[in-house]
C-alpha cells in the first residue's frame, strides 16, 4: 500500500501541514512511540531525515490527530499502534483501535470488528477509533507525484 521510497522532511512536513517549528518540536520528543514512527536522525549535520512511505503516512496521521486536539504523546501512541498493525498485516486498509470498558486496547482490522453490538470478545466496548490507511497512502503518492524532481551526478 505504501511505496518503497525515501522522502525528505521538507516534503513530509508540507503534506502534513506542519510548520518548521512544529516539526522541530516533534523531532525533539523522546517518548518511545514518537521515536518509533520517525526515521533515524542523520549521521551528518545538515542532512534531512528520510522517511519511508509508511513513516510518511504515520507522520501525517500524527499531525492530523494533533490538529484535531489529540495531545502529542497520545497521537504518537495511536500512530505507532497503526504502524505496528500494518507491519503485522499490510493487506488491511482500515484499522480499528478498540478500547474496552475493562481498559484493554486492541488494534483490529475494521472489517472483522462488529462495533454495533457494543461488545468485543465478550467485553463491553467503551469506544473505537477507525483509521483508513488508504487515505494516508494516497496522500503519500500525491505528495511524491507533486514533488520536484532532482537529478544528481
Amino acid at each position: 500500500m505504501f511505496q518503497n521510497i525515501l522522502v525528505p522532511t521538507k516534503i513530509v512536513a508540507a503534506e502534513a501541514r506542519l510548520s518548521d517549528n512544529q516539526v522541530t518540536d516533534i523531532y525533539h520528543r523522546t517518548d518511545e512511540h514518537t521515536l518509533a514512527i520517525l526515521p533515524e536522525k542523520p549521521e551528518h549535520t545538515g542532512k534531512p531525515r528520510l522517511f519511508s512511505g509508511l513513516q510518511f503516512g504515520m507522520f501525517c496521521l500524527l499531525a492530523d490527530l494533533m490538529g484535531s486536539g489529540v495531545k502529542g504523546p497520545l497521537a504518537a501512541r495511536i500512530a505507532r499502534r497503526v504502524m505496528d498493525a500494518h507491519h503485522r498485516d499490510a493487506s488491511v486498509e482500515q484499522w480499528s483501535i478498540v478500547v474496552l470498558e475493562n481498559g484493554n486496547v486492541s488494534t483490529l482490522p475494521y472489517n472483522s470488528t462488529e462495533l454495533r453490538s457494543g461488545f468485543i470478545s465478550g467485553a463491553r466496548l467503551a469506544f473505537a477509533l477507525v483509521i483508513d490507511l488508504r487515505l494516508y497512502a494516497e496522500r503519500v503518492e500525491r505528495a511524491i507525484a507533486d514533488a520536484p524532481r532532482v537529478i544528481a551526478d
